[in-house]
């Protein structure tokens, strides 16, 4: 994460406030204009396109800025910001307010999919609320907190950018229900639901705090690491992890080392929202047995070629990547990349298409500015942003095979592992 002169401008700010009389909403404007100009600039400077994709960032400029000096609070200030932002189109442009302990971290415990416009349970973890309280996969959320599922997923829509992808807007709809599933650890949460009979049963859910909690810094918001390295019948290696954050890569490193006779390897990064390049990098240096041209980043001013070495011990034997809607960011690039040399073979739905890499930034008024930095290429040239990674084999969930405790796209990977088709 980098911080630039406006970490000084911030701390001259505050200070001002201190020693002087002015009125603190005065200032607080101030500082909202400032945030605003901001990141303004640093989109006019750093963006990798300097023609912006055809707009006029200027005259964008102005029509946000007249709509900012009325902004009233922080809220305000993240709409307009937020909007004008939107004009590019593109991933990792947004503002907000980093908060540690937000609603982001308490979960009851489950996961949902949307499929045929139904909120379809496909993950319980066991030791949490929804488990507890005989919740399974495959059952239908009906309604989150006496709102209806249909209503969730309605408002979903109604927030949509223009000329949005149809694999985005059913990512959109999946974040939808996420988000109003998880809270603030100890506050509670009512589910109505229809059972494997499609009877309809309701329950109310202590949300218990989500595991592996990571604070970058102060300027990004609360990620959560888990790993899970194991062999599974047919001596086939699961491995498992929720983001590409440290220490990952080097338990990834021990795992595949304890790996190395298994018949195939299945990589499941379903749900894994990115994290740093650097660590699907050293990842990737584990399943390579050469040195590979990986990826290419395209800045404003030059293109960069990513060579990654082999690191030590590399598993030579089949694998296959997991992967589904949610993936988004580094773990875009490293499923794109492995499948685009060769190195994989890609099971499951298609991703978000959000890639970055990016930087964040805290501004003037305290809030945090993610930006791109560059446009993330395939070794072959295939832009990620708004396309995302297009698996090899496609397959969806199905509320049958999860009322029977079968993930379908696990056991086709299994049977691509087997079968080598």
């Amino acid at each position: 994460m980098v911080f630039t002169w406006l970490k000084w401008f911030y701390s001259i700010c505050i200070a001002i406030l201190s020693l002087s009389g002015i009125a603190l909403a005065q200032d607080t404007a101030d500082l909202r204009i400032a945030s605003y100009e901001a990141i303004w600039q640093t989109v006019l400077k750093q963006h990798y396109d300097s023609t912006f994709g055809g707009l006029d960032w200027t005259a964008i400029h102005d029509k946000f800025y007249d709509l900012m000096k009325h902004a009233n609070d922080e809220t305000g200030f993240l709409e307009i910001s937020n909007r004008m932002l939107g004009e590019l189109g593109l991933s990792h442009y947004s503002v907000f307010r980093a908060e540690p302990d937000g609603p982001s971290t308490g979960t009851v415990g489950l996961e949902t999919r949307i499929l045929d416009g139904k909120a379809i349970i496909t993950t319980i973890r066991e030791g949490y609320p929804a488990a507890q309280a005989g919740l399974r996969e495959g059952y239908i959320i009906e309604a989150i907190d006496d709102i209806s599922v249909e209503k969730i997923l309605n408002d979903s829509k109604k927030k949509e950018l223009p000329n949005v992808k149809e694999w985005r807007r059913q990512s959109d709809l999946d974040r939808a229900i996420r988000n109003r599933l998880r809270g603030t650890p100890g506050t509670s949460v009512s589910l109505a639901f229809l059972d494997e009979t499609d009877s309809l049963r309701r329950t109310t859910l202590l949300r218990k705090e989500r595991p592996g909690k990571t604070i970058l810094d102060k300027s990004s918001p609360p990620f959560f690491v888990e790993f899970q390295a194991k062999r599974i019948a047919d001596n086939i290696g699961y491995i498992s992890f929720s983001t590409f954050l440290s220490p990952v890569d080097e338990r990834f490193e021990q795992a595949i080392e304890g790996m190395l006779d298994v018949r195939g390897i299945i990589l499941d990064i379903r749900g894994n929202p990115g994290g740093m390049h650097t660590v699907g990098e050293a990842i990737v240096a584990k399943l390579i047995q050469t040195p590979t041209m990986f990826s290419v980043f395209k800045y404003r001013d030059r293109k960069e070629e990513v060579v990654v070495q082999p690191n030590g011990m590399t598993y030579a034997g089949p694998v296959v990547v997991l992967i589904d809607g949610q993936n988004a960011s580094a773990s875009e690039r490293f499923a794109a990349c492995l499948q685009s040399i060769g190195r994989v073979v890609v099971i499951g739905e298609r991703s978000r298409g959000a890639v970055g890499p990016s930087n964040l930034e805290v501004l003037p008024n305290g809030t945090t500015f993610q930006y791109l930095t560059a446009q993330s290429l395939t070794p072959d040239g295939i832009v990620l942003e708004g396309r995302g990674v297009i698996p090899d084999i496609v397959v969806r969930p199905d509320r049958e095979a999860l009322l029977h405790g079968k993930d379908t796209q696990l056991n086709r990977a299994v049977k691509y592992i087997k079968t080598g088709q």
